[in-house]
């Protein structure tokens, strides 16, 4: 009898292992340092244009790196240097769940298909949720804390504990913080001339696991006041 639950739950994993390899997308661009670990074999691979992607492998990129995919919905996403991401599932159909993208850490911008009514795509990182459809938005996440900025269309923002029940909806431009265990803060206008360069001016410390807004940006904005002076 145990012999017979054994292999029974061999054969619901082995079936669960089998649903999450469904194709999600595939590679357009890559530069730098890219692999893709399959969830189905444990299989890592490095990827080139048109390799295709299945739910839930683990998309990872290292320094200096970037990889550019079309999901089966017609999202897209821009997957920025040192992060790591999985793609769970798909919205096909009116019927279907959203897209579900998972970013651990690293930075990330998506394009979301506007095929559908209502939330067509979810991301989840360590601490934020942000639900959306036909928006162009931005990610950087870590552990303990994920910063996003919109720049064209509009974000439901929360954090990822359900418990903390207040939320923000971002428009153009905007940008808002979600620490561990803490509201979405206040959104803030980004610059035209930030927005422009948004994932540069932040970077992720490794070893504390925070962002970090890098302090040139701050003598760029004094070049530009001196010159207005002038």
């Amino acid at each position: 009898m145990q012999r017979l639950i054994i292999t029974v739950m061999a054969i619901l994993l082995l079936m669960s292992i089998n649903s999450f390899a469904k194709p999600v997308g595939k590679i357009l661009e890559l530069s730098g340092d890219i692999d893709i670990t399959s969830m189905k074999t444990g299989k890592r691979i490095i990827p080139e244009e048109g390799t295709v992607i299945d739910g839930n492998d683990k998309i990872r990129t290292g320094r200096k790196s970037f990889v550019s995919i079309v999901l089966n919905d017609g999202s897209k996403l821009f997957i920025r240097e040192i992060s790591v991401l999985y793609v769970h599932d798909i919205k096909l159909n009116l019927t279907d769940q959203p897209t579900r993208i998972q970013i651990i850490t690293g930075k990330l911008r998506v394009i979301a298909a506007k095929t559908m009514k209502g939330n067509s795509l979810v991301v989840y990182t360590p601490t934020a949720i942000a639900g959306v459809r036909g928006t162009d938005f931005g990610v950087i996440a870590t552990q303990l804390e994920t910063r996003v900025v919109i720049f064209q269309g509009k974000v439901e923002v929360a954090n990822k504990d359900k418990n903390i029940l207040k939320s923000y909806i971002l428009k153009d431009r905007e940008e808002t913080k979600v620490t561990y265990q803490q509201p979405p803060e206040a959104p803030v206008v980004v610059p035209d001339y930030i927005l422009s360069k948004w994932f540069d001016i932040y970077s992720i410390d490794e070893k504390t696991n925070i962002i970090i807004k890098r302090k040139q940006d701050d003598s760029l904005l004094d070049q530009l006041l001196r010159k207005k002076d002038i």
